[in-house]
């Protein structure tokens, strides 16, 4: 009972700002763009750095590679998805709803509510490998379904200063380079607000959409799918960790395991806003998630601790 009184007092608020995003959508109509550009040149790549550099690089390069490879993985569940579909859905747009997982602005806060401060460096490790997919290979895929051509797509994905913080805060890192103490209090502020316009932004684009109109049915199969491959994939990456590396401690697998019942992370739809492409489609996959993760990340939660 009390892993649940700490997520409902913790995460349960954040799902107000997609409520809240909703509502003014409805009521005023307002765009998003803006807000997405924020996250993805300013605020994110500010978190990147700062949290990089208070990272145990051996734990990083375990736990990041393991959500790299997560992700690389369930691309073979998404292309079968597609399979099952048809032309319901767009491959590419599936292949980042199965690899993206909301490791940042869901995964931070749900950690935070179990464990505090003490595997922050852990869920920090593992949304540098997400970010480092999700920013290269995923939004080179989200670039592709606008359908132009891969030299343009693989130019898009430079324009993601994302990719450059990791590079900057990795060297950083290196050469011991450490942050003010000043600058730990104003991320606790962008991580907070991160996770606020994330959620914002996912009501802002849920606002536009007929819910009538929905495919309840083929949404169902994508997540089952998703979250049953993510599930499978994780734990034979953690047991293979394990056995041949043995870096992480019993706690930290099971964390990593928690991840599997993540939902897709909303830069799904900051990059589907930014591009102008498929953006209601990765509203609702991105928004329902959410829903379902709400419910099924508290439940496993109770059944790994």
């Amino acid at each position: 009972m009390e892993v649940l009184q700490e997520l409902a007092t913790k995460v349960l608020p954040l799902y107000l700002f997609m409520l809240l995003g909703w509502a003014v959508k409805r009521k005023w109509d307002m765009d998003s763009r803006w807000i997405s550009k924020s996250l993805l040149y300013l605020l994110i790549p500010f978190l990147i750095i700062e949290n990089l550099l208070k990272a145990d690089l051996q734990e990083t390069a375990v736990a990041g590679s393991i959500i790299f490879i997560l992700a690389l993985a369930m691309n073979l569940p998404a292309m079968l998805t597609k399979r099952l579909l048809g032309d319901d859905f767009d491959g590419n747009l599936l292949k980042g709803a199965f690899s993206y997982y909301n490791i940042g602005w869901f995964g931070i806060p749900v950690v935070m509510a179990l464990f505090g401060e003490a595997q922050m460096p852990l869920i920090i490790s593992a949304y540098v490998g997400n970010a480092l997919y999700g920013d290269t290979i995923g939004f080179f895929l989200m670039s592709r379904t606008k359908g132009i051509s891969v030299k343009e797509a693989v130019l898009n994905v430079f324009k993601i200063p994302a990719i450059y913080a990791c590079a900057l805060a990795i060297g950083l890192n290196v050469a011991s380079v450490k942050m003010p103490d000043f600058v730990e209090s104003i991320a606790q502020i962008v991580s907070w607000l991160v996770s606020a316009l994330g959620m914002f932004i996912i009501g802002l684009t849920l606002g536009s959409i007929e819910f009538k109109k929905i495919a309840y049915k083929s949404f169902s199969k994508i997540l089952g799918i998703r979250y049953l491959a993510g599930a499978l994939f994780l734990a034979a990456l953690v047991f293979a960790e394990q056995q041949f590396i043995g870096v992480l401690e019993k706690e930290q697998s099971l964390l990593i395991l928690l991840m599997a019942s993540f939902p897709i992370a909303a830069n799904l739809v900051v990059f589907a806003s930014f591009l102008e492409t498929e953006e209601e489609n990765a509203a609702v996959l991105v928004g329902v998630s959410a829903i379902v993760s709400l419910v099924l990340t508290p439940a496993v939660s109770l059944l790994l601790f």
